[in-house]
């Protein structure tokens, strides 16, 4: 057994080229699935319906990166803003009383290695850096979704073939499978959107007007499909800037929203 595990684990790392786009592949087909049943009900053809779903995504995809690129680019261009306002909050209470833990702040090494803008910033650069590296297998998870796709209903066709008296058992236990990962995908994707969109308000200039509050709000959607410290880790950047470019008391308000958001 342990040897059977040491092969699959090692054949998984060699082939996870190809494994990786087959699984995203397989969880935008579950995403797509929804949407393009219901144009299908209306317009009765498949390759209209797939067609306009495929489209639509695609043109969404591409309009977000345009604002997202212009959001970060403006997002690297504040930060030596943040880095002086950050030193500006360290030494107003490193110079306070405190009671002791004025100390803290007056160690410039132990805040720059926790809350500095720079340190943010690399944080960010590195999700999106991973993110551009997705984007770059993006044309082998069209090829395994066109797949998918093609062999939607051909499959179940070659299967009654095969298989004629187990055909309608794995038909039931199929159309029971896809209907609850559908289910699940969907709303999955709806609450991380949900929340991604509800932190974006907050941190935008209809909010607190934080420097990069579209971009944080996508890394907010990308995170949050990390079971547990996915949010966490998406709320912890605009916080840190947010005590940095905010009065205590209104940092305090939106922290408390962003927590309120993703508890909901």
């Amino acid at each position: 057994m342990a040897i059977v595990s040491v092969v699959v684990y090692l054949a998984m790392i060699n082939l996870q080229s190809i494994l990786m786009p087959l699984a995203i592949a397989i969880l935008l087909y579950f995403i797509i699935k929804p949407p393009e049943q219901i144009i299908y009900r209306k317009v009765g053809n498949r390759f209209v319906s797939y067609g306009t779903v495929l489209v639509s995504g695609i043109l969404t995809v591409y309009l977000i990166s345009i604002f997202l690129y212009d959001n970060l680019s403006q997002f690297v261009d504040d930060i030596p803003e943040i880095t002086a306002a950050f030193e500006e909050k360290r030494q107003k209470y490193a110079e306070a009383d405190l009671y002791g833990l004025e100390a803290i702040f007056s160690n410039s090494d132990i805040i720059s290695d926790v809350a500095s803008p720079e340190n943010i910033e690399a944080f960010v650069i590195a999700i999106l850096g991973s993110l551009g590296g997705f984007l770059g297998i993006m044309s082998t998870v069209v090829i395994f979704l066109l797949f998918i796709v093609l062999e939607e209903h051909t499959i179940a066709k070659r299967f009654n073939s095969a298989f004629p008296d187990s055909y309608g058992r794995a038909k039931k236990i199929v159309s029971e499978s896809t209907e609850s990962i559908t289910a699940y995908v969907v709303s999955k994707v709806t609450c991380s959107a949900g929340q991604a969109f509800v932190m974006t308000i907050i941190i935008s200039p209809i909010g607190f007007d934080l420097p990069g509050w579209f971009l944080f709000g996508i890394l907010c959607f990308l995170l949050d499909f990390i079971p547990i410290i996915g949010a966490l880790f998406a709320t912890i950047p605009p916080v840190i800037i947010g005590f940095i470019m905010l009065e205590p008391v209104s940092a305090l308000l939106m922290l408390a929203m962003l927590i309120g958001n993703q508890q909901v």
